[in-house]
């Protein structure tokens, strides 16, 4: 096998770009810091109760919720995680209304209990038992 070797190496020239750096201002946290670091008492209530509801049932929702109350305003762990989880729970909220779930789930609930009947497909029998088919 006899390879070409006929090539040669050039220097590229090299003009590099000239790019200038534009500093960018500092994003200010401290609005939407101080506004998230103490979430309203509801969002605490629904976090803590709701965790305790999963984790015991009610009479540990009942308690985590009012334990959640009492420690939001603590420093320390406890007084952290309360805080955390009513920022978790109020950004869940805000969410949900954003995406107006409430309005879609009670339409959702309204069309299964409503009184519109559905049509078969195979035929023009009317709320009748379609299974038939």
């Amino acid at each position: 096998m006899t390879a070409d070797k006929d090539f040669t190496f050039e220097p590229v020239p090299s003009n590099p770009p000239i790019v200038e750096a534009v500093p960018t201002p500092a994003p200010d946290f401290t609005a939407s810091a101080n506004e998230d670091e103490n979430p309203s008492d509801t969002a605490i209530l629904v976090g803590c109760g709701l965790a305790g509801w999963v984790v015991g049932g009610p009479f540990l929702a009942l308690l985590t919720a009012l334990g959640g109350n009492w420690a939001k305003k603590k420093q320390g762990p406890f007084g952290e995680s309360t805080r955390a989880v009513g920022r978790i729970t109020a950004a869940a909220g805000k969410k949900a209304k954003d995406e107006k779930l409430l309005h879609k789930m009670k339409s959702s609930v309204a069309s299964l209990f409503g009184g519109r009947k559905s049509r078969c497909e195979h035929c023009d029998c009317e709320g009748q038992n379609v299974n038939m088919h």
